[in-house]
This record gives structure tokens, sequence and C-alpha cells, in this order.
């Protein structure tokens, strides 16, 4: 008897070790699928991009209708980007480097159509743009990057209509954006952009930033 029950365990854990390969294998298989499909989107996207800003540019699409795709496409980043995050925050698709450096390319682009509109139809709008470390293990360095994310978000939240919001990782090894921080003289992170112009380092309120974005107060906060 001894020896029976010793084989059906042993048989038993063998199907349930097999089962677990099997199971294993397929969710690689679903994650790497899942992955692919990810890195072909954010292609499609960058591509999508750059033909948006060329058709606006060749074809003097009205300041309207610019706009209106530029917030739409902006939005749609945004959301995508943040989904990625929490993805990534949970380690289910494993290494996603590759990933966000395709969103900060793409982001990076969004920051110079915004902004190169902004300065052509003085549309009544305004660019705010967040870096951040995406490398980051100091536990008060993420504090502050929680609190700037949360501020921008709110605000973008408040005014939907008026603000396009462009999160943007400093420290993916995107040469673009390493030209980009460089150009505006970007050295403390986080840190908000307001406009191309006014660089945001402190912490301050909700209402404090809404002074400084929709000019009802010129006192400098960076």
């Amino acid at each position: 008897m001894s020896k029976h029950a010793f084989w059906q365990a042993l048989i038993f854990a063998v199907i349930i070790f097999c089962l677990g390969l099997i199971l294993g294998y397929f969710l690689e298989s679903r994650q790497s699928e899942d992955i692919y499909s990810r890195l072909v989107d954010s292609e499609l996207n960058i591509l999508d991009e750059q033909l948006r800003q060329r058709i606006i540019s060749d074809n003097n699409v009205s300041c309207s209708i610019a706009k209106d795709s530029l917030f739409s496409f902006a939005d749609k980043i945004y959301s995508d980007a943040s989904l990625l995050e929490e993805i990534d925050g949970t380690g289910r698709l494993g290494d996603l480097m590759v990933l966000h450096r395709r969103y900060d390319l793409l982001r990076t682009l969004l920051f110079m159509e915004a902004n190169n509109l902004k300065g052509r139809c003085g549309e009544d709008f305004h660019v705010i743009t967040y870096f951040y470390l995406y490398n980051n293990e100091d536990v008060d360095v993420s504090s502050r990057q929680n609190y700037f994310s949360r501020l921008a978000f709110d605000l973008k939240t408040d005014n939907r209509e008026k603000i396009v919001l462009i999160p943007i990782a400093v420290d993916t090894n995107v040469e673009s954006v390493e030209v980009l921080v460089k150009s505006i003289d970007l050295r403390v992170y986080p840190a908000i952009l307001i406009d191309g112009e006014e660089i945001v380092t402190d912490l301050i309120t909700l209402d404090e930033f809404s002074d400084l974005v929709f000019g009802n107060n010129n006192t400098s906060m960076g």
C-alpha cells in the first residue's frame, strides 16, 4: 500500500510539474505577444505624430482643427503611457524600457508640436511639461515626483480644454530628450515647464500653480 501511494504521489507531482511548465510557457508567450503589440502600437503612434505634423504644416490646416487634433492625440498618448506605467509597476511584463523610450520620443515630438502651434496660432491653451526620473530609487525624489505628477494631473483635470499635459522621463537614454533638457538648462528633477518658458521646481499648492499657468501671478517659483 505504501509503494502504491508513493507512485500515485510521484505521478501526481509530475503531472502538476508538467502543467506548471505548460502554463508558464503560455503566460510567457502571452506576455511576449503583449509587448510586441505595444511596440507596434508605439511605432504607429510615432509615425502618426510625424505625419500629423507634416499634414498640418504642408496644408496650412486651421488653428482650430490643429488644436483639436493636438489635444485628442496628446490625451490618447497620456492615457496609453499611464497604463504602461501601471503595468510596469506590477512587473507583469518584465523590462519595458524600450517601450518607455519610444513613448518619451513620442512625447518629445508632442512637446515640439504643442509649443510650435501655440507660437503660430496664439491659441488660448497652455503646454505643461512634467520632467521626471524613470530610473529612480530615492524615496524623497519619488515622493516629490508623485506630488508634481498629481499637481499637473489635477490642473489638467480641472482645465481639460486649456491644458496639454506632457510627461517626459529624462533618463531613458533618448538623445532628443537630452538635447531638449540641455536647451532649457534643466538640471533639477522633478520639474514642470510652463509654455516652454517658466520652470517650477519648488513644492507649491494647486492654487499657486494655477496662478502661474493662467497668468494671475507673475512670481517665479523655480
